[in-house]
């Protein structure tokens, strides 16, 4: 439960009611690799924090392809907002990537928090346009870039994902086919090893 406040506390200082009042509405779960939070279609019912682990949200084209659009690791928090706050259905789906601990925050207990929470509006504007900002902004820098680029710059800004998630869902991810990134993978090897060699 510290990790959600500690991140509350990077926006707003939020009083010691206030955070006992919010306490006793959270949710704990575990989720194991595959478990889904929200599904296409569905109506994402619920705001989650990570607080261990990696979430995914996807969606399926025409052609029934899989595209990853985006990747959460811990102390974040991860929603379709449109499909939160509209209640209607989502256009993307979210999936634990690893085994994951998430704090679930319900879109019953959102409306009482809107209502009874004197700093709640504020934490949740800074929380959303922080996130938005950092989504836009980490896919700006990796997709003005070769293939190559861009999967250094994913590393650059998910430095615990790349080890944790299938190689095909950041192939995805970055717009690249499993047979280049694998590619990549092993000349940047090649090159790390050739650097340690000569030192």
């Amino acid at each position: 439960m510290k990790s959600i406040f500690n991140y509350f506390e990077t926006f707003v200082r939020l009083s010691s009611e206030s955070k006992n009042y919010i306490a006793s509405f959270l949710e704990f779960d575990t989720l194991k690799k595959g478990d889904l939070l929200w599904k296409t279609g569905e109506k994402c019912n619920n705001l989650y924090f990570v607080t261990s682990g990696v979430v995914r949200l996807f969606f399926y084209n025409e052609k029934g392809e899989e595209h990853t659009v985006h990747f959460v690791n811990s102390n974040k928090f991860i929603a379709d907002l449109d499909s939160l706050n509209s209640q209607t259905p989502s256009s993307v789906s979210c999936v634990a990537a690893t085994d994951c601990e998430i704090i679930i925050i319900t879109h019953s207990v959102l409306n009482i928090f809107n209502k009874e929470i004197f700093e709640w509006d504020k934490l949740c504007r800074k929380i959303t346009e922080r996130t938005l900002f950092d989504k836009i902004k980490i896919r700006d820098q990796i997709f003005q870039n070769t293939a190559k680029e861009r999967y250094i710059s994913f590393l650059e800004h998910f430095p615990t994902i790349a080890n944790n998630v299938q190689a095909s869902h950041i192939a995805s991810y970055l717009g690249i086919s499993q047979f280049t990134l694998s590619h990549i993978k092993k000349e940047l090897t090649k090159k790390d090893f050739l650097r340690i060699s000569k030192n």
